[in-house]
């Protein structure tokens, strides 16, 4: 499986986004974690290039390797191409509201209201 970016939620503001890949044997290791906020999120939902994907291999603590322990799945999109993987509707759309619709913003930085 080709490396993926994935946005991963335990609770409204606890997001983080991870970097998943191959790490020896495991191809579902996560290799590198960002706390998210608003712009992290924009930049992953409108332009995954301002992200810093290189990883060292290392930069995660072994016991952190597993996706499912940074929290329920929103958003998944291959590293390569941004290509979306998958995605779950309701924590999606329930995350968008939380950083962006509340506060009057669209999640897309080229949008202006009006």
């Amino acid at each position: 499986m080709t490396e993926r970016i994935e946005w991963r939620t335990k609770s409204p503001g606890d997001d983080t986004l991870v970097l998943v890949g191959q790490l020896g044997d495991n191809a579902n290791a996560v290799l590198k974690a960002w706390a998210a906020d608003s712009s992290l999120i924009a930049d992953f939902l409108n332009d995954m290039d301002a992200l810093d994907t290189t990883a060292e291999g290392r930069e995660v603590a072994a016991e952190q390797r597993d996706p499912q322990q940074w929290g329920k799945l929103v958003l998944s999109r291959a590293q390569e191409g941004g290509d979306v993987l998958a995605i779950d509707p309701e924590p999606y759309w329930d995350a968008i509201y939380y950083y962006f619709r509340k506060h009057g913003v669209d999640p897309h930085p080229m949008r202006r209201p009006g």
